[in-house]
């Protein structure tokens, strides 16, 4: 399973920086159960996730339609797909 969460910043680099043992701590247990309890679960097989705002700040003149596929194709992607797009 796949899961988009939403931490602070500072938590993030906090986990990070630590050891495993970090977790018997209650307050880091308790941020990261809210975490994951308000996460975002990704559907199985979906596709490739994109930003497309960035996508969209780079090629301001693909903001019309039909927007360039190959665009969409080359956009570098912030989460790979869950499976090979047929």
């Amino acid at each position: 399973m796949q899961i988009v969460i939403d931490i602070p910043e500072e938590e993030y680099n906090w986990i990070i920086k630590s050891d495993k043992t970090v977790f018997a701590d209650v307050a880091s247990k308790e941020c990261m159960l809210h975490a994951i309890k308000n996460g975002t679960p990704l559907p199985k097989g979906h596709g490739r996730l994109i930003d497309a705002d960035a996508l969209l700040k780079k090629h301001p003149e693909f903001d019309t339609y039909p927007f360039p596929s190959t665009t969409i194709d080359n956009a570098p992607p912030i989460i790979e797909a869950d499976k090979e797009v047929e």
